[in-house]
């Protein structure tokens, strides 16, 4: 499927700079938001990423550093919603953003960071999430987004996937946003890309019924016959229990005729988190100046 890629208007968010001496490459980052190119230019770049919630308020690299989106973690929540509820995975997306001018490219890479939550955090370079968690009991997949920001062809786990693992990232290595020398003024280059988070699914059962039935006619004919059918028995999913509240009851009468009357009840509920608590997933991206001379070093 082709993947999306947009060219569009230089945006205000994005961060670029235009050069004509021969300066080190981080000076190709500043703060200007338009770009201008001189009459002999070296190059200019800017790069930017937005999430789906806010498409206008790109966060921008000043001097090459990574820029970050972060997934809410509200959005994870939802996994936990009643089975009529859910809608199948979760789906986000977010936009790469950058132009690149004069003899200059721009290359990225795409990395799950971390996940974060009232000030803590939690490394996600293993791919493995922070226990019970939404994150660790489901799979993060991300991955470009197809022809019109399409995400609904989410792939499969890698060959290499490792039990456990709970965050993978497709195509993420250098990714080309745009071929050095390759830029129009005034225009800037969008990658979109989708995040689907599933929940892991564990078969809990299947409740069996069959049925034989034998019949016999007033001429002593015999007939029978078998039939069967079953259903898919599953919990809906669920966070660890954090405990269980037990109420108890006791009761006591006495009738009119001095007879008395004990009894003793019980019931229990067990407690699930709701996800409230749900962390905040950091996804970073890092982007790269690559030249049209062949033996330039890339560099942030």
């Amino acid at each position: 499927m082709r993947r999306s890629s947009r060219n569009g208007l230089v945006a205000g968010g994005l961060i670029g700079l235009s050069l004509t001496g021969a300066l080190v490459a981080n000076a190709l980052w500043s703060a200007a938001t338009r770009i201008a190119v001189p009459e002999f230019p070296v190059g200019s770049i800017a790069f930017g990423a937005s999430p789906e919630a806010a498409p206008g308020t790109a966060a921008g690299s000043v001097a090459g550093e990574a820029v970050s989106v972060v997934l809410p973690g509200n959005r994870l929540a939802q996994l936990l919603d009643s089975p009529e509820d859910a809608g199948g995975p979760v789906i986000w997306r977010f936009t790469a953003t950058g132009s690149a001018l004069g003899i200059t490219g721009l290359d990225y890479s795409v990395d799950v960071r971390e996940q974060r939550y009232a000030g803590e955090s939690h490394d996600l370079g293993s791919g493995v999430a922070q226990p019970n968690t939404v994150l660790s009991k489901s799979t993060m997949k991300v991955y470009r987004a197809g022809l019109g920001g399409d995400c609904s062809a989410i792939p499969g786990l890698p060959e290499d996937a490792s039990e456990g693992r709970n965050v993978y990232v497709y195509a993420g290595e250098d990714v080309t946003l745009q071929n050095a020398g390759a830029g129009v003024v005034g225009t800037v280059t969008e990658h979109e890309w989708c995040v689907a988070v599933e929940w892991n699914d564990e078969g809990d059962g299947r409740y069996r019924n069959d049925v034989h039935v034998t019949a016999f006619g007033e001429d002593g004919s015999e007939n029978t016959a078998l039939d069967r059918w079953h259903a898919v028995v599953g919990a809906p999913p669920a966070l660890d229990m954090s405990g269980t509240y037990r109420s108890f009851a006791d009761a006591e009468g006495v009738g009119e005729d001095g007879s008395s009357a004990r009894n003793r009840d019980r019931w229990e509920a067990d407690l699930y988190p709701d996800g409230s608590r749900e962390p905040d997933v950091v996804i970073s991206l890092q982007p790269f100046v690559t030249n049209t001379n062949p033996a330039f070093d890339r560099r942030p």
